[in-house]
């Protein structure tokens, strides 16, 4: 807790943890404004001719910011010379540039000009080594480049169409170039065919190298090595006994709940009143709640909680939603709408939670970051709660509408098929706001650590939720234009569909949210200490959701079969990059471990359902993923607190 003189001094940067005897190293750095040129790679595909790469020149400068405002600029030498994707990029860049360092965002004036007309993402790690490298005062060599995506974690993502732009690059004078971890087997746009890119940049005289971090990015673009960052060991990112028993005691409780709810399913099932779509629901519950004991049983005690409580949300659709059923086909619509009304009743669960963590009065820096934690899960339900609550309006108009309806022809297979196929979704997403209600008001309880005495500075928190919200709306909108998002009916779509999405959107939009935020900011005061905690909660939340949307969709290139199980397009990448995100987690620890005098209990939690989903199907590695950058996030967040 003594770091902060050391890493907020402007002539220099502090990098934590750089031996296995938590030493550090000071990096001196610039006081002027420095500028240097990159090269981002491009491929130019279309028009039924063959796809051909190039670069185009972008000029990236920065300058220590005495103001300790947000300032990331994007000039234009061409009138709309720039896309929105790599707009977002420089944003994404700028951040994690600043991250890497030890730094906030708002410590320098970040600029990125373009000298022609450029869009896309996979220049953004390419820009974060060279903001690195005007931040640090390093000189670029000019016969370098690189592409990939920046990942929030300074880990670098697979893109596409890398030999053609190698090819274009190569021939405009560029001897070295970078490419993504695990991808030096990649898919020619022109041809489809796979090519050896270091084969590929032999044989026309240069030289192909591996990139698995910003760091690399640096290296490669400069010559010179950052600091490196010595991961703690597994060992030490393992849970304490009191941990480990507070959420061993959640989950006998959920465990019970499912119980109560299973006995119901049963019953229904053996009378033959159960639809197929709640056959298979049911079925998710008992699949979730099977994997859930055996995890228990294996010593995962987080990874056993999380599932025993999507058992519970699945098991509670199911009953629920067989429920309005039986009203509906008995003709008593006016039940169904009274057991509706009692799950749009629950809105007030949220509100009573953002107030319970409100009246924390935290003395120390774990009890600084238990708020955090919290407030995510009450946004998460907040954000699930306004969606939830417009789709059971929708559903009490449905069922309300069937009244006059004749009764046997209500109870026929295929009508009750049709009631479930209507209404379970909204009921579904009802359960899913309860459970991260009552799961914000239990991380309260098991998230509880001993630390350091600490009291935050409330200036420095809104700065820091300042710049944490300017990389999320970034990141949001970098998603958005990747994904073709431009209104408010593709928006919504899109929130039903994956539900990070929806997360991520809504609380970016945080500080402007009417509705219960809007009523908690006038009620706390928009400078008081819940307030900045759960704005900086809120946007560190959204920032991360939204990287890990952009990996999963267009880095990763996760496509879904007719079951609906993904598969990766850039599958020995993602192995990779799984790796490195892995070994980030651990870094981030030990950057905390030296910042506050221990390794944040949330950023362990993160790191074991990390290590046990890596292990498991596409999926689980997809969550693998989130959870390592989850428990970055946390160990990033307690190294920030501790400087400000």
């Amino acid at each position: 807790m003594t770091i902060k003189q050391d890493a907020k001094a402007p002539n220099q940067a502090l990098i934590l943890g750089t031996d296995d005897k938590n030493g550090s190293t000071v990096i001196p750095l610039p006081t002027i404004e420095n500028s240097a040129g990159v090269d981002a790679l491009y491929v130019k595909m279309g028009g039924g001719e063959k796809a051909t790469g190039g670069y185009s020149p972008v000029k990236l400068s920065t300058l220590p910011n005495q103001d300790q405002t947000v300032e990331v600029s994007i000039a234009e030498q061409m009138p709309d010379g720039t896309g929105r994707q790599w707009r977002t990029g420089v944003w994404v860049s700028a951040f994690v540039a600043a991250t890497t360092l030890n730094k906030d965002l708002t410590d320098f004036k970040f600029k990125a000009s373009s000298v022609g007309y450029i869009d896309g993402p996979s220049a953004s790690g390419l820009m974060a080594g060279g903001f690195l490298a005007t931040m640090t005062g390093a000189a670029i060599d000019p016969t370098v480049s690189m592409t990939g995506t920046i990942n929030p974690d300074g880990t670098i993502g697979p893109v596409g169409g890398i030999p053609e732009k190698f090819a274009g690059a190569i021939e405009k004078g560029k001897k070295r170039l970078g490419y993504p971890i695990g991808m030096r087997m990649s898919k020619s746009e022109a041809t489809g065919e796979m090519v050896d890119l270091v084969a590929l940049a032999k044989d026309k005289g240069a030289e192909a190298v591996e990139i698995a971090n910003v760091r690399d990015a640096y290296k490669l673009l400069t010559g010179k090595q950052l600091p490196e960052v010595v991961p703690v060991a597994e060992k030490e990112m393992e849970l304490d006994e009191d941990t480990s028993k507070a959420i061993d005691a959640k989950y006998d409780q959920w465990k019970q709940k499912l119980m109560d709810e299973w006995s119901g399913i049963v019953a229904l099932n053996n009378e033959g009143k159960l639809p197929d779509t709640l056959v298979y629901v049911a079925q998710m519950a008992q699949d979730a709640g099977n994997t859930a004991d055996k995890l228990h049983n294996q010593g995962f005690h987080m990874a056993a909680y999380s599932k025993m409580l999507e058992a519970w949300t699945y098991a509670s659709t199911a009953t629920q939603t067989a429920s309005i059923l039986q009203h509906v086909q008995s003709g008593d619509a006016a039940g169904a709408a009274t057991a509706i009304d009692a799950l749009l009743g629950k809105d007030k669960e949220t509100t009573d939670e953002f107030e319970k963590i409100g009246k924390i009065k935290p003395n120390t820096l774990g009890g600084h970051l238990l708020m955090l934690s919290a407030y995510q899960s009450a946004l998460q339900a907040w954000a699930f709660q306004v969606y939830s609550a417009q789709g059971l309006e929708a559903t009490k108009e449905y069922v309300t509408g069937l009244e006059s309806t004749p009764a046997e022809q209500l109870q026929t297979p295929e009508a009750a098929s049709e009631i479930v196929g209507n209404i379970a979704s909204s009921i579904l997403t009802a359960n899913r706001t309860h459970a991260a209600v009552i799961q914000s008001s239990e991380i309260l309880e098991y998230e509880t650590e001993k630390s350091v005495n600490y009291m935050c500075s409330l200036p420095n928190v809104k700065r820091l939720s300042t710049s944490y919200q300017s990389a999320a709306a970034a990141a949001v909108d970098y998603f958005e234009s990747l994904s073709g998002i431009t209104d408010d009916t593709v928006r919504e779509r899109a929130a039903l569909i994956e539900p990070d999405y929806l997360v991520s959107y809504m609380a970016s939009k945080l500080s402007d949210a009417s509705g219960v935020p809007a009523e908690l900011k006038q009620k706390w005061g928009e400078n008081s200490l819940p307030w900045g905690l759960m704005s900086l909660a809120g946007s560190q939340m959204a920032y991360f959701r939204s990287a890990e949307l952009i990996a999963k969709y267009y880095s990763l290139q996760v496509s879904h079969d007719a079951a609906g199980r993904p598969t990766v397009e850039h599958e020995k990448a993602f192995m990779n990059e799984l790796a490195s995100a892995e070994r980030s987690a651990r870094e981030a620890a030990r950057s905390a471990r030296i910042a506050t005098g221990a390794i944040p209990v949330q950023a362990k939690l993160a790191y074991q359902v990390a290590q046990l989903d890596r292990e498991g199907s596409t999926e689980d590695k997809l969550h693998a993923l989130e959870e390592y950058w989850a428990s970055s996030a946390f160990s990033q967040a307690a190294v920030m607190l501790a400087r400000n």
